[in-house]
């Protein structure tokens, strides 16, 4: 089956989804924590796919969970980037770590042909090129660590990620690596300085009532955008469909367009260039 479609559709609901996520953080959420909290409750619908899966082995499901955890921890880095950073300079960073680090361990254990590993290269580039003029502004050191920090934690999730997938099919690795966050949950809710931060943003009149509809959308978006990703690098190596990633940014080229009218600057088709010929790459 062919990943391309699938990591398409990913990025275009991607860049609905942080876009969103910065709003909310800067406007509506004051702790990032939150999401995590919700990523959480959310791995109790794992349960509804037990029985259309199979008890995976032990090292397939330590493979999942640590994937699990490294992704929940690389969210929440990213989320923090984006409440004191730029949505611009944050996402692009973090998308150019990613896939830099899964293509160092890719090259690692040769999972990756030569010419594959040079597509991955130009669509890095494409990434930098299509984006640099928007890395504007004073850089803050802790946004800069909490970017580095994610990029390098995602690459790593999605690394064992394809490792479990190797071994077992899509659905069972699916199900099983929630429930390492079942517990954390409950930890939430459990540990009082972690139950004072998140249960006063859930009354009734709190901040979450009132963005309630753009933070279900937003959340749908990613939660579907994270399916299609995980589909897709089960399908491909991590190290492929993470490089992928400038394709989103044109998407979101695509919406300023529509919105200012405004032509695109010369990196940036630079970048566009770089990424057409990456793809012509990957499928050819």
């Amino acid at each position: 089956m062919n990943y391309l479609p699938f990591v398409l559709i990913s990025y275009f609901l991607n860049s609905i989804a942080v876009t969103v996520d910065k709003v909310l953080l800067t406007k509506t959420i004051p702790d990032p924590l939150i999401y995590v909290f919700y990523f959480s409750l959310l791995s109790f619908l794992a349960f509804f796919g037990l029985p259309f899966t199979h008890t995976p082995t032990t090292e397939v499901f330590i493979m999942a969970s640590a994937s699990t955890l490294l992704w929940t921890l690389g969210a929440y880095c990213m989320f923090k980037a984006l409440k004191i950073g730029l949505l611009q300079r944050v996402i692009p960073i973090i998308g150019v770590i990613t896939p830099l680090t899964l293509l160092l361990l890719a090259s690692s254990d040769n999972s990756i042909t030569s010419s594959q590993a040079l597509a991955i290269v130009i669509l890095i580039f494409g990434l930098i090129f299509l984006t640099m003029q928007d890395w504007k502004g004073r850089f803050i050191k802790k946004e800069l660590a909490l970017d580095i920090f994610s990029g390098i934690l995602f690459a790593f999730s999605y690394y064992l990620l394809r490792l479990a997938y190797l071994q077992e099919d899509f659905l069972t690795v699916l199900v099983y690596s929630r429930f390492i966050l079942i517990p954390l949950a409950f930890l939430f809710l459990i540990i009082p300085s972690l139950r004072n931060r998140i249960l006063p943003m859930l009354h009734l009149g709190g901040v979450i009532k009132k963005a309630a509809p753009l933070f279900v959308f937003g959340q749908i978006s990613a939660g579907i955008s994270e399916l299609l990703l995980v589909f897709s690098i089960s399908l491909a190596s991590p190290a492929i469909v993470n490089s992928l990633q400038g394709v989103k940014y044109i998407y979101l080229l695509g919406f300023s367009l529509i919105i200012d009218k405004k032509f695109p600057k010369l990196f940036q088709i630079i970048g566009i260039g770089f990424i057409g010929i990456g793809l012509y790459l990957l499928v050819s």
